[in-house]
């Protein structure tokens, strides 16, 4: 079944690929080479395609990758079925290498945002700057539920492009209709006359397999971060509570936080104009 009626067209045409770690990973590309580095890592259900408008933006003064991660739209499955913290910060390692980048900006969302944590933490030479977007050590007290129902919500196909875009404009209602088109451009593919994810199943299943930090670990692991850290946050949201937004920028060694109006937890595609000036104005100083 052809999205003849989707306006993906531009970016699609961004899309490049390249190997690391024994995968194919997609990725798309934005802004001149000669501008510094920024690597954009998106969240758990999610692409590279959903960063288009805010890669569009810095593409002024830097040059952008948005990467699909492993088991995501056209980069590779996993052979292995491996999909932890490890393996996405060992793939990120991997991509510096493909593009000869000693260190880079680095901005995620969600999962993306604890994926540079973490890269910056065990790698801090590698990150100049980091951004993370509605993540932080610990969630907020019913978070893993709506995390439960959204998993479960996955298990689903549906019979045509419409059904599709009728069910994520209730998941997502905040986001604009072309941020709608890029997901399920990038997310869904035919299969057997239905309309499927494109993701590895695996990515459901093998976070039952992964041991996880304790919340001891993961705030050390945050408050070890030596790069200049920028917590753009949700205004809606509340996944990170106002007591672990106080603790980050107090104790992180240079950190500070900002909440954007009017947005959920997919902050810059709920308000594309606030995130991008909070975000170009921490880069910029």
């Amino acid at each position: 079944m052809a999205f003849a009626t989707l306006p993906v067209s531009e970016v699609d045409s961004l899309r490049r690929s390249v190997e690391t770690n024994g995968l194919t990973y997609s990725y798309r590309e934005y802004g001149s080479p000669d501008n510094p580095p920024v690597i954009l890592l998106h969240g758990v259900w999610s692409t590279g395609a959903v960063w288009h408008d805010i890669s569009t933006a810095l593409a002024e003064s830097y040059h952008v990758r948005a990467v699909d991660f492993r088991g995501r739209s056209h980069s590779d499955w996993a052979a292995d079925g491996d999909y932890s913290t490890e393996a996405y910060v060992a793939d990120v390692l991997g991509l510096y290498e493909a593009w000869s980048l000693k260190s880079a900006t680095v901005i995620g969302h969600s999962m993306g945002g604890g994926v540079a944590t973490a890269l910056a933490a065990a790698h801090p030479e590698r990150v100049d700057a980091l951004v993370v977007i509605d993540a932080g050590p610990v969630m907020r007290a019913g978070s893993a539920i709506e995390f439960e129902r959204q998993l479960a919500s996955l298990s689903q196909d549906f019979p045509s492009v419409a059904a599709a875009r009728a069910w994520q404009r209730q998941a997502l209602p905040g986001i604009s209709d072309d941020a709608v088109e890029r997901r399920l451009q990038s997310r869904l593919v035919e299969r057997n006359g239905r309309m499927v994810w494109r993701e590895d199943p695996r990515i459901r299943t093998s976070r039952d397999m992964v041991v996880r930090p304790s919340e001891d670990e993961m705030w050390a692991r945050y408050l070890s971060v030596k790069a200049p850290t920028l917590f753009v946050l949700g205004g809606n949201s509340q996944l990170v509570t106002d007591e672990a937004e106080k603790r980050l920028v107090t104790e992180m060694a240079d950190a500070r936080a900002v909440r954007i109006a009017n947005a959920g937890h997919n902050v810059f595609e709920d308000n594309h104009d606030d995130t991008v000036a909070a975000i170009t104005a921490f880069l910029a100083g």
